[in-house]
């Protein structure tokens, strides 16, 4: 039987990056929380249901499947080359009849154009996607964010910090399912060149960094909303 066809329960077992829905957008054990967790971050920073919401990678809707029921009709918006992902998430995971009504945008192109929407976005989530890319492609995606981010709308992204710098693998391009490092240096380095601004966060992550970007510093969470933010995570009742 193709791996596609197996239950959800038990794709549990496959490895990242496997030809099963929950599989293939990282491991799939984590497919419920890394979902949840995105939406919990976003709320946190201020999403509500009028804002425009740009899921870059969206996947197999992993965190689409929280937002879609929450934003208004027409405002939730997801990247993702593989069609296929979308695909099964829509049959298995939010149904034809939730589409038909919020109305999702989707677009299957794999050239960082955040601009085939025609909308300036309130929040843009990337979550899982520069781990995989090259120095180049991060550079794209970033000016891409730069241009389609409303004035004072924020981006969260994730990168990859190695512990040392000798971990650090040069790459260009996109290397999924294998991982690339980029040391905080080198990401403010892009984030700077992209005319943005930016800095890391600490909203829990398994294995990797949660980054906010905006266009204008003012933006950004200081130190109190920073640990505010972080209170939402170790008291989830607040």
């Amino acid at each position: 039987m193709s791996t596609r066809r197996i239950s959800s329960e038990k794709a549990r077992s496959l490895a990242p990056g496997s030809d099963h829905y929950t599989a293939y957008v990282g491991p799939p054990s984590d497919y419920d929380y890394m979902g949840a967790t995105q939406f919990r971050l976003l709320c946190a920073l201020g999403l509500r249901d009028h804002h425009r919401l740009l899921d870059f990678g969206c996947g197999s809707l992993r965190a689409g499947r929280f937002f879609i029921p929450y934003l208004l009709p027409g405002h939730y918006y997801g990247i993702e080359p593989n069609s296929w992902l979308i695909e099964e998430a829509i049959r298995k995971e939010i149904g034809a009849d939730q589409i038909q009504i919020k109305r999702p945008e989707f677009s299957h192109h794999d050239n960082f154009d955040c601009s085939v929407f025609g909308v300036e976005f309130d929040y843009i989530v990337a979550q899982s996607i520069f781990s995989h890319c090259g120095v180049d492609l991060v550079r794209k995606g970033l000016s891409a964010f730069a241009e389609s981010l409303s004035p004072n709308g924020l981006a969260a992204v994730t990168f990859i910090h190695p512990d040392t710098p000798q971990e650090v693998r040069p790459a260009d391009g996109w290397t999924y399912p294998e991982c690339v490092g980029h040391s905080p240096e080198s990401v403010y380095q892009l984030i700077e060149g992209a005319s943005l601004h930016g800095q890391p966060t600490s909203w829990e992550h398994p294995r990797q960094t949660w980054w906010l970007l905006s266009r204008d510093s003012k933006r950004l969470p200081d130190a109190d909303q920073e640990l505010a933010l972080m209170g939402k995570v170790l008291n989830p009742s607040k």
